[in-house]
């Protein structure tokens, strides 16, 4: 590489870093059409690791509830009992 390839180079990365035209440069369809799938298979992921996890405490809330409402209706049966006692 001589002289005047170095220059163009250095010339043709400080354009392209350095870009005030206003104008974007274009980037090529591979990367992003990567980016789309990329982003596409980590929106499915959050989704199923919501819905596992939500679907997990609402099972645990609804055995919860269904303990704390057979406690509640055994309660009242165990002082009727020792009332009459």
């Amino acid at each position: 590489m001589n002289v005047s390839q170095a220059g163009s180079v250095a010339r043709a990365a400080w354009l392209i870093c350095c870009n005030q035209s206003g104008v974007q440069p274009e980037l090529p369809e591979g990367p992003r059409l990567t980016q789309a799938a990329l982003l596409g298979v980590l929106a499915l992921l959050v989704l199923c690791g919501v819905l596992f996890l939500g679907g997990g405490l609402l099972l645990r809330a609804q055995g919860l509830t269904a303990l704390l409402a057979h406690e509640w209706q055994a309660s009242p049966e165990a002082e009727s009992g020792s009332d009459h006692s």
